[in-house]
């Protein structure tokens, strides 16, 4: 069965260091403009000196060649702390084994990790907290393993205050997930709010983010039409199982009205059903 922890990993959060000294935020501010947490102006003006650094131009670099973040955190993930030395084969990114080494050589001339992180614990540690509330066992996995075989996979959540500050990213590794989740956009330009004032979007987004991997099995046999829909409804899931079916119901409205996907309830309400049930089918045969 997989576990969930909730935890700041030091590789991944030099990651989001890097992206702020990066042309990262500016992209970022012309797709929609936004606030961002006071931890990641804090940042970006600490790593500003370091701009022209290896490891911030291959960044630049990779996103003007359109790699996915994810790549790049994966790569991360996939190294010791604090040498960057690889344990896994890198994903097939263009220089990706010198821009690993690159962040080690970046971690230790900011000094970041002493110089910066050290004072900022508390607003971490408080994130984390937010986080652990919502997620204080497994249950998450456990309604996601009700909808297929997700197989044994360590799965770490990780609240970043950095950047990407819109998007959520998975980094993988063998057998590992890590999700990194920013806090929630607040309405118009104001900063986002904490975790637990929106754990409805958090539950959310973290099962949206999930379950193309840990349902990636089932999912592959759906067309491309009907995989959206799955996770619609296995966010769904996750919301009735962690909340309470008034999250679940509220949920899939605005996905029905914002998608166009009418058939949304009468799915949902068939999958609970199955599951009710209990007769060990995957979700993905309701389709």
């Amino acid at each position: 069965m997989s576990t969930l922890t909730i935890t700041i990993d030091e590789r991944l959060r030099l990651v989001t260091a890097v992206l702020a000294a990066s042309n990262w935020p500016a992209e970022e501010q012309a797709q929609l403009t936004h606030a961002v947490h006071a931890q990641a102006k804090q940042v970006r003006q600490f790593v500003q000196p370091f701009a022209s650094h290896p490891a911030v131009n291959g960044a630049n670099e990779a996103l003007l060649n359109g790699v996915p973040l994810t790549d790049l955190f994966s790569a991360a993930l996939r190294c010791t702390w604090p040498g960057f030395t690889p344990t896994a084969e890198l994903p097939n990114v263009l220089k990706i084994n010198d821009w690993v080494q690159s962040l080690a050589d970046f971690a230790r001339e900011t000094s970041i990790l002493t110089l910066f992180w050290a004072q900022h614990t508390a607003v971490w540690q408080e994130a984390a907290a937010a986080l652990q509330t919502i997620f204080s066992d497994d249950r998450l996995l456990t309604a996601l393993g009700q909808l297929g075989d997700g197989g044994q996979t360590a799965v770490c959540l990780m609240p970043n205050l950095v950047f990407p500050a819109l998007t959520p990213v998975v980094a993988t590794a063998a057998d590992t997930l890590a999700l990194l989740l920013p806090p929630p956009k607040a309405v118009g330009e104001s900063p986002p709010w904490p975790f637990d004032e929106d754990p409805g979007w958090v539950v959310a987004t973290a099962a949206e983010q999930l379950a193309p991997h840990l349902l990636a099995e089932d999912l592959a046999t759906l067309g491309a039409a009907d995989k959206p829909v799955a996770i619609y409804l296995a966010a769904a899931h996750c919301l009735a199982a962690l909340l309470d079916d008034f999250e679940a119901q509220a949920y899939l409205l605005r996905a029905k009205k914002e998608q166009e996907l009418p058939q949304l309830p009468a799915l949902f309400a068939r999958l609970q059903d199955e599951v009710a049930g209990g007769n060990g089918r995957p979700f993905t045969s309701l389709f």
